[in-house]
């Protein structure tokens, strides 16, 4: 089977419209998703609490999310498609799907370019194609989808060797406030370039936007003492309490985690491995 790498490699040199993805540009989704239609809005939200009830009704939910479809709701239609994958609600229909996928496409959102790289690469409801999918997720990337500027992240970063290209994903990802993109911005730091106190940042940028597992990191390095750190009971607790809260409600934001609950920094590398050992964070978006 024909490598990422090398389906990234072809396609970045054979299409036009793809030639220039390394000279990579930030681009979020709130910037390039069509609006969303203030009633077909309400709608959704109702849908969306419908769902999380148990047992959910989901012909209701179905129901809610089609009339928002019908004024271009973007997430409804995204949402509906899915309970057409399950059949939940609705009658199992894997081209209904598709066809909402293609109208989030024809609407140029950018989570539909990632709809369809998944759907394209897995082979539901359409060809199989590796490359067709490529070309799907580095539109999506290119237009702001945080979800696929991860995806990309990870594959240039781990797969295509090209580390800057995809942190520089990842870091666009993150700004977007994207959970999953800050831990795995910290997971790179972490690994690969062994900045412990900027991983550190990341994880717990990841759990002040809801992300379980950000704080769980924390508690553990703290806990054992990992990566160079001192062993702090205290720090430990407190995160461990964090992740008992963010897993009781997978909803909740701690957008004051930095300041209500700081971390110390690293006895080696400081507060950032590649700055002045007396060097402190300001608390400007550009500390790290």
């Amino acid at each position: 089977m024909t490598t990422i790498k090398a389906l990234l490699a072809v396609v970045l040199l054979g299409c036009s419209g793809f030639s220039m993805a390394y000279d990579f540009k930030c681009v979020h989704e709130k910037d390039t998703a069509p609006p969303l239609d203030q009633q077909a809005d309400q709608w959704f939200k109702q849908a969306r609490v419908l769902s999380k009830e148990r047992p959910a009704d989901w012909s209701k939910v179905a129901s809610l999310y089609q009339q928002a479809v019908e004024k271009n709701h973007w997430k409804a239609m995204h949402n509906l498609a899915e309970l057409y994958l399950r059949g939940d609600g609705v009658v199992k229909d894997t081209n209904k799907a598709i066809d909402l996928y293609l109208e989030m496409v024809k609407l140029q959102v950018p989570l539909g370019y990632y709809d369809m790289s998944v759907m394209t690469k897995r082979g539901v409801g359409v060809v199989q194609s590796d490359r067709q999918s490529v070309i799907y997720l580095l539109k999506a990337g290119d237009v702001g989808s945080p979800i696929a500027q991860v995806r990309l992240g990870n594959i240039y970063i781990y797969e295509a060797k090209k580390r800057d290209l995809g942190v520089s994903y990842l870091r666009c990802a993150a700004d977007q406030n994207d959970a999953s993109a800050n831990y795995e911005l910290a997971a790179y730091y972490k690994i690969v370039d062994r900045n412990y106190p900027v991983a550190m940042h990341y994880y717990q940028r990841a759990a002040a936007l809801g992300l379980e597992k950000g704080s769980l990191l924390i508690e553990n390095t703290f806990r054992d003492g990992d990566f160079g750190y001192v062993k702090n009971e205290k720090i430990a607790s407190a995160y461990s309490d964090i992740s008992s809260r963010l897993y009781k409600d997978p909803n909740l934001l701690l957008p004051n985690l930095a300041k209500d609950y700081p971390l110390p920094p690293h006895p080696i590398q400081g507060y950032h491995a590649d700055k002045d050992i007396n060097w402190k964070p300001t608390g400007r978006d550009d500390d790290y």
